[in-house]
């Protein structure tokens, strides 16, 4: 984009907010990305993830990235194990008993610093916390700094996005879920046995409204995520007034007092490291009256809990799709083709998040039954039937979709 041409600015420096920078800047379309984070290195990234075929792999390889991908990309941390809480297998995808499309994980902290690498470094402003973007398109940090107007203002700010307010009164909810992300570092060399009773990619456990899960990462660690249906603030509460990791350890296994042993031994093994999580939603429905100067993309779009491992896939087709329609919709040739182009691409994304939503909504709910795992192991069972017999390719996708539940 010339400097004459509109102007464009990203609010947020996560996984949506930089791919789409990364598909825009390759198609000589300049933005601005602006970021409360003082650095790309100040906090923790999470856990892992897995990029799908026709989304999250998709977008790396229209952003000309899926090579750098493929050096960090782990295969083998497809594999998927469900169980109930006596750790006894229920459904079994490892190595040989994978079925549908590859999805293969990456450590966030990896992706990250792959589209971080693919943006020119004068496109981000770290340490620019938003305190209110303006009808008029410009926008107001906490240090009270003022930049615009812009004719486009994308957010890709997350959950609790600045951006959404001025499109919709609609807020996330509490999903009735909440818990917290334990990890194990250096799992091999410390605890042999949970290392191989885990395997080479993630092992989830369902009962009772709760969940315990693990999943391995890159840098050789194991992710422990305790799930229970609690009060909205149980999870906050307990790590506020319990500092201690040894005894907030000990108040989870009473929690889980009639778990498997073997589950129960995960979060005895635990290091200090804990995060809380408190899971939030935006309702399956959701979308807003188009108003020019502003969208959204990613979990400020359409906010899921993260029990289909959708999150950054959906981010990073809306990252693909917005950009599309920005370039071949000539939208960088006046403000107004630039606000044609969105209309087009929320005309796009409405439908397409509402069936993501749903679905994520239907993982929930099965997974957090009284009798679960059973529900979502007859659903699956249903779809694995049809496998092979020219169903729909994404039957096989919803199936895989259980890989990348825990929140990360």
């Amino acid at each position: 984009m010339t400097s004459s041409g509109p102007r464009i600015a990203i609010i947020g420096a996560g996984p949506a907010g930089l791919m789409l920078a990364r598909l825009l800047t390759q198609n000589s379309i300049s933005v601005t990305i602006y970021e409360r984070e003082q650095s790309a290195n100040c906090r923790s990234q999470g856990g892992t993830l897995d990029l799908h075929e026709g989304s999250g792999q998709y977008a790396m390889q229209e952003a000309g990235l899926f090579d750098e991908f493929l050096k960090y990309a782990r295969y083998e941390g497809d594999d998927l194990v469900m169980a109930d809480k006596t750790a006894v297998p229920l459904l079994d995808f490892r190595g040989e008993n994978r079925q549908g499309e590859t999805r293969p994980e990456i450590d966030r902290r990896d992706l990250r610093r792959i589209l971080l690498d693919s943006v020119p470094a004068d496109c981000i402003k770290w340490d620019h916390a938003l305190h209110a973007a303006n009808p008029d398109g410009t926008l107001e940090f906490q240090t009270g700094k003022i930049e615009g107007p812009f004719d486009l203002i994308i957010g890709a700010d997350g959950g609790r996005s600045s951006i959404r307010p001025l499109l919709t009164d609609v807020k996330p909810f509490y999903s009735g879920v909440a818990g917290f992300e334990l990890k194990i570092a250096d799992v091999e060399a410390r605890y042999p046995a949970i290392a191989a009773f885990v395997g080479r990619g993630s092992y989830y456990c369902w009962s009772d409204g709760k969940a315990i899960q693990a999943q391995r990462l890159g840098d050789k660690s194991l992710r422990v995520y305790v799930w229970s249906t609690k009060p909205e603030t149980w999870a906050i509460d307990l790590h506020v007034k319990t500092p201690s990791t040894a005894v907030l350890k000990d108040i989870l296994l009473q929690e889980f007092s009639d778990w498997s042993p073997v589950l129960q031994g995960w979060i005895k093994a635990a290091d200090d490291d804990r995060r809380p999580w408190t899971l939030y939603m935006l309702p399956t429905d959701f979308q807003w009256d188009h108003r020019p100067r502003f969208t959204l993309i990613g979990d400020a779009a359409h906010l899921m809990t993260p029990f289909s491992g959708e999150g950054v896939n959906a981010a990073f087709l809306d990252a693909v799709e917005l950009a599309r329609m920005i370039v071949t919709k000539n939208g960088t040739r006046s403000p107004a083709d630039l606000d044609a182009a969105v209309v087009a691409y929320e005309s796009a994304l409405f439908p397409r998040a509402h069936r993501t939503m749903e679905g994520t909504a239907d993982n929930k709910r099965l997974f957090f039954r009284a009798d679960a795992p059973l529900g979502f192991v007859v659903k699956i069972q249903k779809l694995m039937q049809g496998w092979g017999t020219g169903k729909a390719e994404t039957d096989k996708a919803e199936a895989n979709g259980s890989n990348g539940v825990a929140c990360s």
